[in-house]
């Protein structure tokens, strides 16, 4: 896979970066073997980097039950993982390519800002979340849907520290896909039990949290 931006591209992403409040690191978890874009997630994120001073690639390569990748509860490769304001838990397993790209540069205006553009009583209900909540969006690059409940999870998860979010690219992972039932995407997984399908809107990506949490 060939990784590049248009020009076209570069100069929207160009503009998005010239907002960017605070710095942002991609961790970039990569492994030499069994890992069949681990080369172009690299390609990817380092493309991204040389947009803005702002933004730095931070690569980590080995085992996965050590280290910063432990630390950060890493469990796949390749993956990324968005630091900005806070160190957030937000999560890219496999290339967001296709669609999901704008996914990654939206991740990355949303942690280096620390806030989320929802409706403010959206954002008051992620915040009164008290429960640890682990959210997986399954995505594959061509659908068009897949971005908005991406960074909608994502920014879950810059809100409330309690949640994890992560995108799971579904032909890259065909296990885990396997194992929640992945027929159409975005599919949503709450804490391995209950799950959304289609781009949903806050007030019930919220419902679903509220329900997950009882």
């Amino acid at each position: 896979m060939v990784i590049e931006m248009d020009d076209a591209t570069r100069a929207q992403v160009t503009e998005m970066f010239e907002t960017l409040d605070n710095d942002v690191t991609i961790h970039l978890f990569t492994a030499d073997h069994d890992c069949l874009y681990c080369n172009d997630t690299r390609d990817m994120a380092e493309m991204i980097a040389e947009v803005s001073d702002k933004v730095k690639v931070e690569e980590h390569k080995g085992s996965l039950t050590t280290g910063i990748a432990k630390e950060l509860g890493v469990e796949y490769t390749p993956a990324m993982v968005l630091h900005g304001k806070e160190a957030y838990k937000v999560k890219f397993y496999g290339i967001p390519a296709g669609h999901e790209f704008s996914a990654l540069i939206g991740g990355v205006v949303d942690v280096s800002s620390g806030t989320a553009p929802l409706p403010p009583d959206v954002i008051e209900d992620i915040k009164s979340i008290d429960k640890p909540i682990r959210i997986r969006v399954f995505v594959t690059p061509q659908c068009p849907y897949c971005p908005g409940m991406t960074r909608l999870a994502h920014q879950a998860a810059i809100i409330n520290p309690l949640i994890t979010s992560e995108m799971f690219e579904a032909l890259e992972f065909q296990e885990e896909a396997t194992r929640f039932e992945v027929f159409g995407v975005p599919k949503t997984i709450f804490n391995d039990t209950i799950s959304v399908e289609g781009l949903t809107p806050p007030e019930l990506f919220v419902e679903k949290l509220f329900e997950i949490s009882e």
